[in-house]
């Protein structure tokens, strides 16, 4: 595994996952990636090059512990694009954090405090990718130093 400081990190507290939770998951962020990262000139020439770079993911998992999913991009020869992962990532993190400043808190009971709306998130596979975040659990995602935890549907922390 490349421990890269600009791969993109899904901690998630449980070892055990519904498939189906995490097929979606890989999905929408993948989907939501490609599209920060196409949100500028540098991004989308980075994504448009021949071949095309592919996005990759190593996994860790202790024994019942937490799975950790960390996310690169890579040329045809299996190189990390550094560069890449950074405006990629970057983006995406801009992104997920302005999403989570409008999303709303859930009350008490579960219920969000407001209804989320469409709009909530930069767009729609932002928003796609942050019901599906939500729903691990305990999770957090990071990229160098900016960190965004979640716990019980809650934004805990979100480092930047």
């Amino acid at each position: 595994m490349d421990n890269n400081e600009f791969a993109l990190s899904v901690r998630i507290g449980s070892s055990s996952l519904h498939v189906s939770t995490l097929s979606s998951l890989l999905r929408t962020l993948q989907a939501a990636v490609r599209d920060a990262t196409q949100g500028s000139e540098a991004g989308k020439r980075m994504l448009a090059a021949q071949p095309a770079p592919v996005l990759v993911v190593d996994t860790v998992a202790a024994a019942g512990g937490p799975v950790t999913l960390s996310f690169r991009f890579t040329g045809p020869d299996g190189e990390t694009l550094h560069e890449l992962n950074s405006a990629a990532f970057g983006a995406f993190m801009s992104g997920l954090e302005a999403a989570l400043k409008v999303t709303p808190q859930r009350a008490m009971w579960g219920r969000p405090l407001r209804p989320l709306v469409r709009s909530a998130a930069e767009n729609e596979r932002l928003r796609l990718f942050l019901e599906d975040f939500v729903r691990l659990g305990a999770v957090t995602i990071s990229v160098g130093g900016r960190r965004i935890v979640i716990a019980e549907g809650r934004v805990e922390s979100v480092d930047k």
